[in-house]
């Protein structure tokens, strides 16, 4: 009876641990995915960034050349 104890000990030991594992795992992918979106959403925020800039640098610059090209 004792080895039989000691064989379901060491087979529930081994389900716990396995079943402990997967839920790791999936707690980490869950942290991967969330970060993903995370990145993901603050480039996209970035480029947008970017593009105002750039929208806003080039009417500056056009401003400029217009202001500049009167004054000839």
């Amino acid at each position: 009876a004792t080895k039989e104890k000691l064989e379901n000990d060491i087979k529930d030991l081994r389900a716990e641990y396995e079943r402990k594992l997967e839920q790791l795992a999936r707690e980490k992918e869950d942290k991967w995915a969330k970060d993903r979106k995370t990145f993901t959403d603050e480039i996209a925020h970035l480029r947008a960034q970017v593009a105002t800039h750039k929208d806003q640098l080039a009417s500056s610059l056009k401003e400029k050349e217009e202001a500049t090209s009167q004054r000839d």
